[in-house]
């Protein structure tokens, strides 16, 4: 069975239910009438209103009984419908309550962490000397030793010459 079509199989059966109701109460009416166990008269018109009134207090009497006996389970659907509506939505605004907590926790964490790395940058000496540079601060002059002039290291063990496209030369006879 589709889902679409339930709502429409239901009402079908309600109302299937409904006219045979009505069918068995007009018939009871008929067949007190016909056993004249109730008022019966002459005119057709007043046997009619006569039995219309009581095929109605009998259908108002049955769907008082009903709604005593139903009324009462859709009461209690109903109760247990709005509770798990309630419940779902204390549900959902917890989750939501827990993920913003969350959310605080992690930029705190954060806030720590860019606390701590500004702290570093503030002490490390080099970004002092930058920033101070950068602010026009000097703490002297330059420094005035002379600098000290490295050659290479030699690390091939011998002294071929290479030409200038890096390949070497062809070795000098000695």
């Amino acid at each position: 069975m589709q889902a679409g079509s339930a709502p429409s199989n239901t009402d079908e059966l309600r109302i299937l239910g409904l006219i045979s109701f009505v069918s068995i109460l007009v018939g009871c009416a008929i067949a007190v009438f016909d056993a004249n166990l109730w008022l019966r008269d002459e005119s057709t018109y007043t046997n009619a209103i006569t039995y219309t009134m009581g095929a109605f207090t009998l259908q108002g009497m049955a769907y008082f009984i009903y709604k005593m006996l139903a009324q009462d389970s859709m009461d209690q659907r109903a109760i247990v419908s709005n509770m798990q509506r309630n419940m779902t939505r204390q549900m959902q605004n917890q989750q939501m309550r827990f993920a913003q907590k969350q959310m605080e926790m992690e930029i705190k964490k954060q806030e720590v962490a860019f606390a701590k790395q500004l702290d570093d940058l503030e002490k490390d000496p080099e970004v002092q000397n930058y920033i101070a540079l950068m602010n026009g601060e000097t703490d002297g002059e330059a420094p005035k030793h002379k600098a000290t002039k490295q050659e290479p290291l030699k690390l091939s063990a011998g002294s071929r010459k290479r030409n200038p496209d890096g390949t070497y030369a062809p070795k000098e006879k000695e």
